[in-house]
């Protein structure tokens, strides 16, 4: 039976990026605090950035190593990405950002609970991590409404930080120690 790489929820589609996505795309991300608060997001961000993103997005998909969609609304085309690429042992790591214009209205909270749905249903995926930076408690409350707990806090990297900052680390039926990436 075919995967399928579409899945929705009440309010949205989530599906793999598409070049055409790459202008609305850019003119969600290209954001300082957006980018300070994702791991490899540069700023600021062009539509050749998310050229480049989505190739690698199909690319990493067709490895089966990460599974990158758009969060798309039926009048404002994409509105955010969620997605979660393989961690430790079973255990995936998500990932999600929201176009700064309808963060608080639950955006990543719904796509995020259909992705986990979706991981599960189409790959059997039980075990998740995840990770926020501490100066993002916005993201802490999204996990938190996942069912992740929060198991500790290590020092994350940012493209747009020009380093390493602290981040809360969680895990949702991954060990702590897979989500601190001490072990498998």
């Amino acid at each position: 039976m075919a995967r399928s790489f579409e899945f929705k929820s009440e309010r949205f589609l989530m599906r793999p990026p598409v070049a055409q996505d790459a202008r609305q795309i850019a003119c969600c991300v290209n954001d300082k605090t957006m980018a300070r608060n994702l791991a490899r997001l540069p700023h600021p961000y062009a539509p050749s950035d998310a050229l480049d993103w989505i190739a690698y997005a199909d690319k990493a998909r067709a490895q089966g190593r990460e599974y990158a969609f758009v969060i798309t609304h039926v009048e404002a085309g994409v509105i955010g990405s969620v997605g979660f690429n393989r961690a430790r042992g079973e255990a995936w790591e998500i990932g999600y950002w929201v176009d700064p214009a309808v963060q608080g209205k639950g955006v990543a909270t719904e796509a995020a609970t259909a992705l986990l749905a979706w991981g599960n249903r189409e790959f059997g995926i039980t075990k998740f991590v995840a990770g926020h930076f501490q100066d993002n408690p916005a993201s802490g409350r999204v996990l938190e409404k996942l069912g992740f707990e929060r198991v500790g806090e290590k020092q994350l990297y940012s493209l747009a930080r020009g380093g390493k900052d602290l981040a809360w680390r969680y895990a949702l039926g991954a060990s702590a120690d897979v989500a601190m990436g001490v072990a498998r």
